[in-house]
């Protein structure tokens, strides 16, 4: 009989969580085979932080009628249409809850998830967990501790989280985007580089810094006078401001993260801040350059990428990109060695407690 699983993610949100996901299953399946995929879908227009506290979003209020309903549903959040688990579900068909990577491992927008965990006794997995903010393992709150110490498995993808989880002993391995592609792409020549565009005015938590969205376009713009460059794009508020920016440019965007796949494949080399844009590369056996900006960057260590900062001199980009040029074929086998090895490290972890 198929697995029910449930996994821990966001959806039509940030790309990189639905590359890391798509990592994520590819080597369950090799596991457990086929199974039905679920989500708990942790994107913020799906979920507010307090979306918890609204008693008026439960399948019983998305199925009552009323005089005046969709009135007050264009001001108020009443029900919840969302093709994702709902968690006042009866969740006793969920084999296992997977928490899919990304820094949102816990909080209150996932705090009714480990509610459903604790009630139905759920066996957990978390698989490249990542942190975007310095804390303690005391800091943690109870709850969450219960469920992250009866756990099955832990793997994160940075030092960070390693320190805050050290009390469990987690695994540190690369981020399971480095699954996303099931095949890798035999890359002889440097002939066209993907620059991935972020941008400060795009919503909070998908956007760059002022600061960095100027670096992006400084270093694009002298890239482009020397290389074969197009841009990719991740959100869609980064679209038009990318279209005026960049007049002229090849520029790439999809509603589809699954698009990403081809998008990226038709690339030999790739810079730009998305830690997964840089993850999903390094899946096809492209390598990059990331432009750090948060402390989330340690994670491209494990997608072989070099990384730089926000304000490197340009010339010293060209430098990297030219070394890389000179040992391409190096380094894309590389990563195909990096991807076999971690792949099998999953593997094996995986199939001790599945």
């Amino acid at each position: 009989m198929k697995k029910n699983i449930l996994f821990s993610t966001t959806r039509q949100w940030n790309p990189g969580d639905e590359f890391i996901l798509l990592g994520v299953i590819n080597v369950l399946q090799e596991i457990l085979g086929d199974f039905n995929s679920i989500i708990y879908n942790r994107s913020p227009e799906v979920r507010q932080v307090k979306g918890y506290l609204n008693p008026f979003r439960t399948k019983e209020w998305t199925n009552r009628s009323f005089s005046g309903k969709k009135n007050i549903e264009a001001f108020f959040r009443i029900g919840f249409y969302d093709n994702s688990f709902k968690e006042n579900m009866d969740a006793s068909f969920i084999n296992y809850v997977v928490f899919a990577g990304s820094p949102e491992w816990m909080g209150r927008r996932s705090s009714p998830l480990y509610d459903v965990i604790l009630r139905y006794k759920i066996p957990t997995v978390y698989l490249g967990i990542g942190s975007s903010n310095v804390i303690t393992y005391n800091m943690i709150k109870e709850r969450y501790r219960t469920v992250l110490e009866s756990s099955r498995l832990i793997i994160v993808r940075d030092e960070a989280t390693r320190e805050i989880l050290q009390p469990l002993n987690p695994i540190k391995l690369s981020c399971p985007a480095l699954f996303a592609s099931k095949e890798e792409k035999e890359i002889t020549a440097l002939q066209k580089i993907a620059l991935i565009f972020s941008t400060h005015k795009a919503v909070r938590s998908n956007r760059v810094s002022q600061e960095t969205s100027a670096y992006l376009v400084s270093l694009y713009g002298t890239l482009m006078k020397s290389y074969e460059c197009e841009i990719v794009c991740h959100y869609i508020d980064e679209l038009p401001e990318a279209f005026h920016l960049f007049p002229g440019c090849q520029i790439h965007y999809s509603y589809d993260s699954r698009d990403y796949l081809e998008i990226y494949r038709k690339f030999d080399f790739v810079i730009g801040p998305r830690v997964h844009g840089i993850g999903i590369c390094a899946s096809h056996g492209i390598p990059g350059i990331l432009i750090s900006h948060d402390l989330r960057a340690d994670t491209a260590h494990g997608f072989g990428a070099k990384i730089i900062s926000t304000g490197t001199n340009i010339s010293e980009v060209i430098s990297l990109i030219e070394k890389s040029r000179q040992s391409l074929g190096k380094s894309t086998e590389a990563l195909r060695m990096l991807k076999r090895e971690m792949k099998t490290e999953y593997l094996q972890y995986l199939q001790k407690v599945l």
